[in-house]
């Protein structure tokens, strides 16, 4: 009784494992990001779509983008090896097979690539391959060739709620640009302030980022300025009347905040830890301003 509780429970955990090993390799958290981004789309634009298609383009655009990050670990599994953090990953460390990786990321492309064309509309779909080819066959390669693989990955990552809005609306409005944009932003100092304390690892990975390429200082001025960018794609919904003077207010108060905040960053030089503790902080303060602008555009509209 007891070996064979034992042997079952052992069994259990392994199945466990493998489930949590085949989920780690979609990046469940930047799942969540585009879950969050494309019902944004979705709310905001004009028109009305069934509860079905929601549904269909939310669960496919998410897939989607989980197939491309599978792709993605297995293009870099011998480069992750090289990474602390990245070394305990499954491919890496040899608990899944890089076969089963890549049918796994095609299964999940090509499945979520035919929904969205057949069940939601073409241009949804197109987007989606866009988004897919851009992350998978230029910013996944680029990342050791040039530090403007930043921009690269921006485009995919920035892609999903102008699908929520072309799914309602099949066509490119306004302010699906703007959503675009303001998550086009938003990711350049988001990531700049990952690579400044993580650039030991991004280093023995012949990564080319920024803080290495240009130095630190000229880093800290690129998220200066794109910060500032940020702040006033923000205040884009207004000027075309998607948003109110509320709105306006807040994003002048809230925006404003997170521009000075990112000033400080010229304060820390002098300090190694203080500069790297100021990154962590600029990194944590950016997921909060996203959802907040998100939130503040629906409440406000």
């Amino acid at each position: 009784m007891t070996t064979r509780y034992v042997s079952d429970t052992i069994v259990r955990e392994k199945k466990v494992s493998f489930f949590l090993d085949i989920l780690s390799l979609t990046k469940p958290r930047l799942s969540a990001l585009v879950i969050f981004t494309s019902a944004l789309g979705l709310f905001l634009a004009p028109g009305q779509v069934s509860l079905f298609t929601t549904l269909v383009s939310i669960a496919a655009t998410s897939g989607l983008v989980a197939g491309a990050c599978v792709i993605n670990c297995w293009m870099e599994r011998d480069i992750d090896r090289l990474m602390e953090r990245t070394k305990n990953r499954p491919l890496p460390t040899g608990r899944i097979q890089p076969k089963l990786a890549l049918i796994l990321g095609l299964f999940l492309i090509l499945s979520c690539l035919s929904v969205l064309f057949v069940m939601v509309n073409p241009l949804t779909g197109t987007l989606g391959l866009i988004a897919t080819l851009t992350y998978v066959f230029l910013y996944t390669p680029m990342k050791k060739i040039s530090s403007w693989a930043l921009f690269a990955g921006a485009i995919p990552g920035a892609i999903p709620p102008l699908m929520g809005w072309t799914t309602v609306t099949n066509s490119i409005g306004s302010l699906g640009i703007i959503l675009f944009g303001i998550l086009f932003v938003w990711q350049l100092p988001h990531f700049l302030s990952i690579s400044m304390y993580h650039s030991k690892d991004y280093n023995n990975a012949d990564f080319k980022i920024f803080p290495t390429q240009i130095g630190i200082s000229k880093t800290i001025h690129k998220i200066t300025i794109y910060t500032f960018i940020l702040m006033v794609i923000s205040l884009a919904p207004f000027y075309i009347g998607a948003a109110n003077k509320i709105y306006r207010d807040f994003i002048l108060l809230f925006g404003g905040s997170f521009f000075v905040f990112s000033l400080l960053g010229y304060r820390k030089q002098a300090s190694t830890d203080d500069l790297m503790g100021w990154a962590r902080k600029y990194f944590y303060a950016s997921l909060i301003y996203l959802p907040v602008v998100f939130l503040g555009m629906i409440f406000f509209k």
